[in-house]
C-alpha cells in the first residue's frame, strides 16, 4: 500500500507541473505520464481540474474527475468533527456509485498532510461495494479552503483526481448539505430534553412518499448551541413499531448554514411502497452518554 500511495503522491506531483506549465502561457504545453503509472486514469482535457468548484457536487462540496469522465469524487469536509467524507459519483456528477476499494487516499497540499478514508457504504449498496468513503483528521479542523488530490484503487486501476475549494457566501467560507425548498427540514412535535440537550425530530421533505426515500433529521443544541460531537443514527419501522423496514444507518452532522441550523441528516431510509405511516426510530448517542432511542410516526403519501 505504500507503494501504490507514493507512485500516486508522485503521479499528482508531475500532474500539478504540468498544470502550472500550462497556466503559465507556454504554447502546446505537454502534460506527461509517469511511466511507473501506466495505468493510471486522470482526466483529459484539463489535466485533473475539478469541475465546478465550491459547491458544485450534490452534497454542496468540490468535484474532481477520475478517468475522463468515468467517475466523479466529491470533497466535503466538516471543521467541528475533523472529518472529511468524499463521494464516488457517475459520469453525471450526481449518481452515488458504488466501487470496490479498500479506501480512499485523501491528499492535502498545504498544510500538507494525507487522510485514508475507510468505506461507509450508503443504504442498499452490495457487500464489498462503497460510494462513501469517511476520515479525520486534526488538520481538517483548520477553517479554510483545501486543495489537493483523491486517490484509490479500483479493480487493480489507480485513480487520481485533483480538487481545489473556493471561497463563497458572505462569510467567504461554507460546507455542508444543501436542500432545495421541496426539501426543507420538518420538525415533528415537541423538542425533546435529554442529558442537558434539546432535540429536534424530523425529516427533510414537507411530504413523504411510499416507494421514494425519507431522510430523517436531528438537531442537537445544547444552551443554544450545536452539539457537533453526537453519533445520530435512524431506521425505518412499521407504524406499529414491531417490524424493521429500513435497517439502521449513520447520519452525517451539517453545520449551520445560511439557509438551515446545524443538524444531523443524510441517512437516506428507503420507504416501502402501499404504507400510511411509518416510524422514524432516532438512536441519539452523546458523549459521555447511554444511546437514547426516539421514535417518531410519520404520515406517508
Amino acid at each position: 500500500m505504500k507503494t501504490f500511495n507514493s507512485l500516486l503522491t508522485a503521479f499528482a506531483t508531475t500532474t500539478a507541473m504540468t498544470l502550472l506549465a500550462g497556466c503559465g502561457g507556454s504554447e502546446d504545453p505537454a502534460p506527461t505520464t509517469p511511466a511507473a503509472q501506466p495505468g493510471a486514469q486522470t482526466e483529459e482535457g484539463d489535466h485533473g481540474h475539478p469541475h465546478g468548484g465550491h459547491g458544485a457536487g450534490p452534497h454542496d462540496g468540490t468535484l474532481a474527475d477520475w478517468g475522463g469522465g468515468k467517475f466523479h469524487v466529491e470533497f466535503t469536509v466538516d471543521h467541528d468533527k475533523k472529518e472529511s467524507v468524499i463521494y464516488i459519483l457517475g459520469s453525471d456528477e450526481k449518481s452515488p456509485t458504488p466501487i470496490k476499494a479498500k479506501s480512499v487516499l485523501l491528499s492535502i497540499t498545504d498544510p500538507e498532510f494525507q487522510v485514508d478514508l475507510a468505506p461507509q457504504p450508503l443504504e442498499g449498496e452490495a457487500d464489498g461495494m462503497c460510494s462513501r468513503f469517511v476520515g479525520t483528521h486534526d488538520s481538517l479542523g483548520i477553517v479554510r479552503e483545501f486543495a489537493g488530490s483523491i486517490s484509490a484503487e479500483v479493480d487493480g486501476t489507480p485513480y487520481v483526481g485533483e480538487f481545489a475549494e473556493e471561497a463563497h457566501g458572505a462569510g467567504g467560507h461554507s460546507h455542508g448539505h444543501s436542500h432545495g425548498e421541496d426539501d426543507a427540514l420538518v420538525w415533528e412535535g415537541q423538542p425533546v430534553a435529554h442529558a442537558g440537550t434539546q432535540l429536534l425530530l424530523g425529516h427533510h421533505g414537507k411530504t413523504l412518499h411510499a416507494g421514494k426515500e425519507v431522510e430523517p433529521a436531528v438537531s442537537i443544541t445544547r444552551d443554544g448551541k450545536p452539539v457537533s460531537d453526537a453519533k445520530v443514527f435512524n431506521a425505518l419501522l412499521s407504524e406499529d413499531g414491531q417490524t424493521v423496514l429500513a435497517e439502521e444507518v449513520t447520519t452525517v452532522y451539517e453545520p449551520t448554514t445560511e439557509d438551515e441550523p446545524a443538524h444531523y441528516a443524510q441517512g437516506a431510509l428507503a420507504i416501502p411502497k402501499d404504507v400510511k405511516k411509518v416510524v422514524i426510530r432516532f438512536r441519539v448517542v452523546l458523549a459521555g452518554e447511554e444511546a437514547k432511542t426516539f421514535d417518531v410516526p410519520v404520515t406517508v403519501e
